[in-house]
């Protein structure tokens, strides 16, 4: 709670912080100075954070061996490849509509880069958009720490993921007026931080409880955002390419739609892997 918190803080100031210090100090000076602020932050979290006790620690035995980095017995765990199959679906089309809210709300007059122009429907500045979504995400960070512990990870994942993918398809391409627009915002900024936030939870949940499996959580959640780290980077250049190519923003609202859709069938495999080995698990305990 004390991280979605901060995420509140940083969310909501950050990006307002970096716009000022971009018109009053330049670039440059405006990314080193939110550059300090990332980093002290992010080293008090460092001394001030303290590992789960109940957790068990694997010390390895050598730290370049490749053993320590990669864990190959999941490779072949199907409910381990399905969940980071989609995660990296998720990410090719996540960010997206992060980058392209903004252009998207000032090419079609929503909102407004700078001084508003003679006859605007609306005064709201587009950074302003951008703050309130990140701002929402942590209503959706708290609330699925609470969801997760009645209802399980994955499938809280799953439907979080799928709702996020409606509003893209659904909200997202029918907003032309300020009012869909903030309520898109609003609604897709609550759910995202649950779809961006709980990976490792759905891993733990794909773990299981046993405490050997356990341990292996920072080791695969390290390697399903490897794998996965490329799909971030090549979605956004995806979703330029498409408003570069056809001069509309809808291709990139199907586009993060979609992915994020395709992201959240590979989590119902995953969601089906892991009850069918619980189910085989408990079968077998009983005998």
């Amino acid at each position: 709670m004390t991280i979605s918190a901060y995420y509140l803080v940083a969310g909501l100031t950050l990006p307002v912080m970096l716009r000022f210090l971009i018109a009053s100090q330049g670039f440059n000076n405006a990314v080193r100075y939110v550059t300090i602020v990332i980093s002290v932050t992010s080293f008090a979290a460092v001394l001030l954070a303290r590992p789960n006790p109940a957790h068990t620690f694997r010390k390895p035995e050598k730290w370049m061996s490749k053993r320590t980095w990669v864990d190959t017995s999941a490779f072949r765990d199907p409910a381990f490849c399905w969940f980071t199959a989609s995660i990296s679906a998720l990410f090719l089309g996540f960010y997206c509509v992060f980058f392209n809210l903004e252009e998207w709300a000032a090419t079609n007059g929503i909102a407004h880069k700078g001084t508003p122009p003679p006859g605007a429907q609306s005064t709201l500045s587009t950074y302003w958009l951008l703050s309130i979504m990140n701002g929402c995400s942590t209503f959706g960070r708290l609330s699925s720490a609470w969801l997760c512990d009645r209802f399980g990870a994955l499938h809280v994942h799953m439907t979080v993921t799928i709702v996020s993918s409606i509003l893209c398809l659904f909200l997202w391409t029918f907003a032309n007026t300020l009012a869909p627009a903030l309520a898109f915002a609003i609604l897709f900024g609550a759910f995202s931080g649950s779809v961006i936030g709980l990976p490792p939870a759905s891993m733990a949940a794909i773990l299981g409880a046993d405490a050997s499996r356990q341990a292996k959580l920072g080791q695969w959640t390290g390697m399903m955002y490897t794998a996965a780290a490329p799909f971030a980077l090549v979605g956004p250049v995806i979703a330029g390419h498409l408003v570069s190519e056809y001069e509309t923003y809808l291709g990139v609202q199907i586009w993060s739609g979609a992915c994020l859709l395709l992201s959240a069938i590979c989590m119902g495999m995953a969601v089906f892997v892991t009850g069918r080995r619980r189910s085989r698990s408990e079968g077998d305990d009983k005998v």
